[in-house]
């Protein structure tokens, strides 16, 4: 007789899972417990693996830090670094920009209330993208995201952050031009990230 095994999907409907605090997540990482082979993100207090990093996602990251070099002299850029978006939510996105600091954030991470403009580049992540982070970002009051869709070249533009969303939502694509609330005299066609 064969043994039919439960789902990891089932696995959730029996087994309680343990949730974790902001605090407990970042002292597994300064314990070296997570570290930046295990590609996760805290998300819901829950520990998450990220979507894998192919040659779109990597390009578009490469493209868009070029794009934004010119504002490095008034901004600090981070990719791919640690955000710590509220209580139990954790995330590491593509993009952030960041307000000058004389530390460059050396003794804590940036928080919410530091970022001015965070991108994701989504492939696979998509749906996490839109679906979970999105309202997360915008609760949190994060006054600009921005999701690159890297299939169908697009630039989804949200701006006015509300309780589980943005009112203010834009896509843009080829030579349409956006600037970042944050750097109004500094503007990108949406093209020129995906060449």
């Amino acid at each position: 007789m064969a043994t039919v095994l439960p789902t990891s999907a089932s696995f959730a409907e029996f087994l309680p899972l343990k949730r974790f605090s902001t605090a407990d997540y970042l002292q597994m990482i300064e314990a070296g417990i997570l570290g930046p082979k295990q590609r996760v993100e805290l998300i819901g207090g829950m520990i998450v693996e990220m979507s894998p990093a192919g040659i779109p996602h990597n390009h578009y990251l490469i493209r868009i830090l070029r794009i934004f070099a010119p504002l490095l002299d008034k901004f600090d850029i981070a990719i791919q670094g640690t955000l710590d978006v509220a209580e139990g939510q954790v995330y590491d996105p593509d993009f952030m920009l960041l307000p000058r600091t004389s530390d460059a954030f050396k003794t804590k991470l940036p928080t919410a209330a530091d970022v001015l403009l965070v991108i994701e580049a989504a492939e696979s992540s998509l749906p996490r993208d839109q679906k979970i982070k999105l309202p997360i970002y915008a609760g949190a009051g994060i006054p600009e995201y921005w999701i690159a869709d890297l299939e169908q070249e697009t630039l989804i533009v949200h701006r006015d952050p509300q309780p589980g969303g943005y009112r203010d939502i834009k896509i843009l694509r080829g030579d349409d031009v956006v600037s970042p609330l944050a750097a109004p005299d500094f503007s990108l066609a949406v093209r020129t990230a995906f060449e």
